[in-house]
């Protein structure tokens, strides 16, 4: 089987979406300089036989630090949940859960020079993935070459941006897709279930990309056509579209919906029509993949090709920028930011 070509950097194969005009600037000059917050979609009860840990975490990764959760409460791997992974390069809170029935921890013995622990509280089932409102985030750009054009700001609140997985989600220099792609066409064997687990999501992601792009192309990514499956903002639920419609197009402009695309899987897709026929376009090219995803019986899914931020404030002085928003769980803030900055993430060769 022949090896799948991987561009040295991805983001320059996926279009901007609104062809405004870029300033440069650099991006995570300091840790601090890029910080998220995460919310929870639900509000732990107060009693159970989880405790509940929010954690902010300066330099390390969400596994990393879920590992020295384990070790220094005596738990096992099973026993430690989180809603979503955050990146190592940031100042950031999320939520932990240890399952401690009827044990109380001295809570100081789990922190450390890389964590603290800034609130606890018991719930009565273990934080499971994707249990996640929002996340918040505050980032800070240096060295901008000249101001941002405010109604760029109105555009991304109102028509959204592409919701293009971000390059971390494919590993320094791209090392996960290549895995990925020997695990997939020559059924090399991962035995360690989250680097599988890791592997497969970048592969999907990577062909997910792709769609977005081939529609951003064609300038219908934010446009219903035939055969669509529209996807219900803030949700995972979505549905076929068989006929385009005025009334289709105007919920989607109003953010009710978004256009989905495929995530590669057993299932096939469920657009059709000129729909398919662009998904198709670029999962043709992956065809050894998608028969791996169906050899490891991955369940396929779909995933919005838009997002709208919750809220988006910016704050300019002197060569730097602050922005302020929140994205919905799975939504990457650089694929925002690209939008609007040709940034330089200076973490990639400072620490």
């Amino acid at each position: 089987m022949q090896k799948t070509t991987i561009p040295e950097d991805i983001n320059q194969i996926l279009p901007l979406a609104h062809g405004f005009k870029r300033v440069s600037g650099d991006l995570r000059t300091n840790m601090s300089d890029f910080q998220v917050d995460e919310v929870l979609s639900f509000e732990p009860g107060g009693v159970g036989e989880h405790l509940f840990v929010k954690i902010s975490k300066d330099g390390c990764n969400t596994d990393w630090v879920a590992k020295q959760l384990q070790k220094d409460s005596g738990l096992t791997p099973r026993d430690i949940g989180y809603a979503g992974k955050k990146d190592r390069h940031s100042v950031s809170t999320q939520w932990f859960s240890l399952h401690l029935p009827g044990r109380e921890i001295d809570l100081s013995k789990l922190e450390n020079d890389s964590f603290r622990i800034v609130e606890s509280i018991r719930h009565n089932k273990k934080l499971r993935l994707g249990s996640i409102k929002e996340n918040r985030f505050e980032i800070t750009l240096r060295n901008l070459s000249s101001s941002i054009d405010l109604s760029n700001i109105e555009t991304l609140l109102q028509k959204g941006f592409p919701n293009y997985f971000g390059p971390q989600r494919f590993g320094f220099q791209n090392q996960n897709l290549n895995k990925a792609d020997d695990m997939l066409t020559t059924g090399k064997k991962v035995k360690n279930r989250n680097m599988k687990g890791l592997l497969i999501s970048s592969a999907r992601s990577f062909i997910f990309n792709l769609q977005l792009a081939q529609r951003i192309e064609k300038r219908n990514w934010n446009t219903v056509i035939d055969g669509d499956c529209l996807m219900l903002n803030n949700s995972q639920s979505f549905y076929h579209l068989e006929s385009n419609s005025t009334s289709e197009q105007q919920r989607l402009e109003q953010g009710d919906t978004h256009v989905s695309g495929w995530l590669a899987g057993k299932q096939v897709s469920q657009a059709s029509d000129e729909s398919l026929d662009i998904e198709q376009q670029v999962t043709t090219k992956f065809a050894d993949w998608i028969s791996g995803l169906n050899r490891l019986n991955v369940d396929s899914s779909r995933r919005a090709y838009r997002v709208i931020p919750h809220y988006l404030l910016i704050k300019q002085s002197d060569g730097e920028v602050v922005f302020r928003f929140a994205l919905p769980k799975g939504c990457y803030a650089t694929s925002l930011l690209r939008e609007l900055i040709d940034y330089n993430d200076v973490s990639k060769t400072q620490y």
